[in-house]
């Protein structure tokens, strides 16, 4: 199983930001997409993985759009500023899933879904801010540090998981000391990702130190999403929806709300 060290060695081995993401990002705050699009046409597999994400049938565009470019503008400064930060998860993705049954498009499924309803939930809320619209980018990679920390366990879990349900953060916790979620920040804090964003995910773990009302309603709002998104069929068949607990006392107080904010989607 694995350990403190082994832990410590996959955080030291996460890659930088890569440069271009922020030669993009510094021109979407300056709100010129257009460069952000020629910039971002230097790098083919960034551009495939925008064609890819944006076209997914949950955004409902009708035609499908090739131009990074268009894509750029037709999203607005705070969509282009959150996908961008989803791609910097699919660069960290495992060449190949042996813990989960995921592939590259079932990733993208999965992020693409957690963009659609966090959009949802923040425009229930009146909320427009990229920083708190980006945090949900981060939420993965929980998924993504669970397999690869525990991939090389792959046989001794499935021995466990004939007897019993596999919570992998609490597994995680008690071999190391550190949560799922705790891991996601470091990597967050690595990447830049704003304060709000981070005090978000930790309000997602349910942080008794999280005092912050507003970060306390979202992170009750997320926790719940992503319990939902899980609970759908491609993602029940890829071994996502009991990897982790489901806090259902902290998700109460907004639960009513959820079924509003989504409406016929719920």
């Amino acid at each position: 199983m694995v350990n403190r060290k082994e832990l410590e060695e996959y955080i030291s081995k996460v890659p930088p930001r890569p440069e271009i993401i922020k030669r993009v990002l510094d021109e979407v705050e300056k709100k010129d997409l257009r460069q952000a699009g020629r910039i971002a046409k230097e790098d083919i597999v960034l551009v495939r993985y925008m064609q890819n994400l944006i076209n997914k049938p949950i955004f409902g565009i009708q035609h499908k759009i090739t131009d990074i470019t268009q894509i750029f503008t037709l999203l607005g400064t705070d969509a282009v500023y959150e996908l961008l930060h989803h791609y910097l998860l699919f660069k960290i993705c495992p060449k190949k899933w042996k813990v989960f049954n995921l592939t590259d498009d079932i990733f993208r499924e999965l992020q693409a879904n957690l963009s659609f309803y966090w959009r949802k939930i923040l425009d229930f809320e009146k909320i427009n801010d990229k920083d708190i619209s980006s945090a949900i980018t981060l939420l993965p990679t929980i998924i993504i540090v669970c397999d690869e920390l525990f991939h090389n366990s792959k046989e001794d879990l499935e021995i466990l998981s004939d007897s019993i349900i596999i919570d992998y953060d609490f597994l995680l916790y008690n071999l190391t000391g550190s949560h799922l979620y705790d891991l996601s920040i470091r990597i967050g804090e690595y990447w830049q990702y704003s304060k709000k964003s981070l005090d978000i995910i930790k309000a997602t773990l349910n942080d008794s130190k999280c005092v912050n009302e507003q970060n306390i309603r979202l992170g009750q709002w997320m926790h719940l999403l992503l319990f939902y998104i899980l609970s759908k069929p491609i993602f029940i068949n890829s071994n996502l929806n009991t990897f982790i607990k489901f806090d259902i006392d902290y998700i109460e107080p907004i639960y009513k709300d959820f079924e509003k904010a989504l409406g016929e989607y719920f």
